[in-house]
């Protein structure tokens, strides 16, 4: 696109602005450095333009300079711009995990420069009220103008950041999002944890656009990423897989069903079976990755996607469960014209849905459309 005008900032209507420094700041994201001719040549913007925006982001302390381009020739060299990581502080806050909340202060990069945690006590205090006190705590401790706050929420999680259904933590229609926002005053961003798991995968782990994320925990949800877009469903439940029945004759689910995904293979499952029978560790992950394998298999096959990235404890997410589902899904997938999936654990590890809420509040400045 090319933008015939000087004074972007006077003569351009708002979200036109908005648009282009969104495309200028995803240019330079996480942490390119760019010349300013170099940004007009990659944007389609003219360099007057070009240098209007810069002038406004470096006066917003959102990209700095850092020297000088090599030099090509005659002429003078240009000076490189990069994104100030210490331009916005950004608060996460991760809600999925079964005895704890946590959160941290992020810079705009993603980098965690300080931690909090806040346990989910028999005290007396609604989970809610907790949020509350560890949104505050990481206030104080941001040492920069807060950007936002990102939440990865448990359960089935709104557009408008209402979490409908969260059993663990009693919410049903909690308004997370508003009660943050009227807390703080920050502008706020809740999805499922898997959603932003998947979302901080592709944003700062493998960069795969086409992903398919699974977490094993407590229970078992997942994420999916066709061509870069993150799918919800019509109902925002995408991903909540751990109560579809695979074994009718299966153990009780604490959801009153028999058999689900969860009851068979999440964590405190195999870890108890693990306990129970050390002698047969192996089979016992062998034939877990083999039951998710072939759940998985379906949609791997309807979307046609490249990779599987698995989540969860060391105990259970090794290479001997992993290299069980990669053989299950390529054995079911095998074609001529496609080539075998990979099956591989989260380098993230227990950052991930911290990294995935920050992503959600940088959106708003690096993409274009101000959307994930």
């Amino acid at each position: 696109m090319t933008i015939n005008t000087g004074n972007l900032s006077k003569a351009l209507p708002e979200s036109v602005r908005q648009h282009n420094r969104a495309i200028l700041l995803r240019l330079l994201y996480p942490d390119v450095s760019m010349t300013r001719a170099d940004l007009a040549r990659a944007s389609g913007l003219t360099r007057v333009a070009i240098s209007d925006i810069v002038a406004e982001l470096l006066g917003e302390h959102l990209l700095m300079e850092v020297g000088y381009s090599k030099s090509t020739g005659p002429g003078k060299r240009g000076r490189l711009l990069r994104i100030n990581p210490d331009g916005r502080s950004i608060l996460a806050l991760d809600l999925s995990t079964p005895y704890v909340f946590r959160g941290a202060v992020l810079n705009l990069t993603g980098q965690v420069v300080a931690r909090e945690e806040i346990p989910l006590t028999t005290d007396g205090k609604v989970p809610l009220d907790l949020v509350g006190e560890l949104s505050d705590s990481l206030m104080q401790r941001a040492a920069h103008p807060i950007m936002g706050i990102g939440v990865s929420s448990p359960g089935i999680v709104s557009a408008e950041g209402v979490v409908d259904d969260a059993t663990n933590l009693g919410w049903v229609q909690t308004d997370l999002r508003g009660y943050l926002h009227e807390k703080t005053g920050l502008e706020v961003t809740v999805n499922n944890d898997a959603n932003n798991e998947v979302l901080a995968e592709r944003q700062f782990g493998s960069g795969q656009s086409d992903l398919l994320l699974v977490h094993l925990g407590n229970g078992v949800g997942a994420g999916l990423l066709v061509s870069g877009e993150l799918v919800t469903g019509c109902n925002r439940a995408a991903g909540e897989i751990g109560h579809v029945v695979v074994d009718p004759t299966g153990p009780q689910c604490r959801c009153g069903k028999r058999g689900c995904l969860e009851s068979l293979i999440s964590v405190p499952r195999l870890t108890a079976a693990m306990d129970r029978d050390p002698d047969n560790l192996a089979s016992i992950l062998r034939r877990a990755g083999e039951l998710l394998g072939r759940v998985l298999t379906m949609p791997a096959g309807l979307m046609d996607i490249p990779r599987v990235t698995v989540l969860g404890d060391s105990r259970v997410v090794n290479r001997i469960f992993l290299s069980a589902m990669e053989k299950t899904m390529n054995d079911a997938l095998a074609t001529d014209f496609r080539r075998p999936l990979v099956v591989d654990r989260s380098a993230l590890g227990e950052d991930a849905a911290l990294l995935g809420a920050c992503s959600t509040v940088v959106a708003d400045l690096i993409e274009p459309d101000g959307t994930v």
